[in-house]
């Protein structure tokens, strides 16, 4: 059992900062120039993946979002604990999560509709 775990936390750190995009289609008399300046990228600077959370300290959870047409949404998410928060940024205390390897991921949506995400693995003591 621990080494799924091990090969899972190997797999998270590998793939973090990956980010996955949707892209809406273009109004029409848009040129890519346009497009390309409004890419929505997300990046989880906070926590890293890796990470250990233990004992009754906040943490802070924030992230690098750049580009994409305001308003933004935001949902951040934990693979075992579901919802988080639908703040840019948050303090969360480790006790209030349950005990594993969370993937935490971060989705953002842009006023024309596209979304981005970042994730991170982090182990919950």
């Amino acid at each position: 059992m621990k080494w799924i775990l091990a090969v899972a936390i190997c797999l998270a750190i590998f793939c973090s900062g990956c980010v996955e995009q949707k892209e809406s289609p273009s109004p029409s008399g848009s040129n890519a120039a346009e497009k390309s300046a409004e890419k929505l990228t997300v990046t989880i600077t906070s926590p890293k993946s890796g990470d250990i959370l233990q004992g009754k300290k906040d943490v802070s959870f924030d992230a690098l979002v750049s580009e994409g047409k305001a308003p933004l949404s935001y949902r951040w998410s934990s693979s075992i604990d579901g919802e988080l928060s639908t703040s840019r940024k948050f303090m969360q205390n480790p006790s209030r999560l349950s005990k594993g390897g969370h993937v935490i991921i971060l989705t953002v949506i842009d006023a024309t509709g596209s979304s981005a995400q970042g994730s991170v693995l982090i182990e919950v003591m």
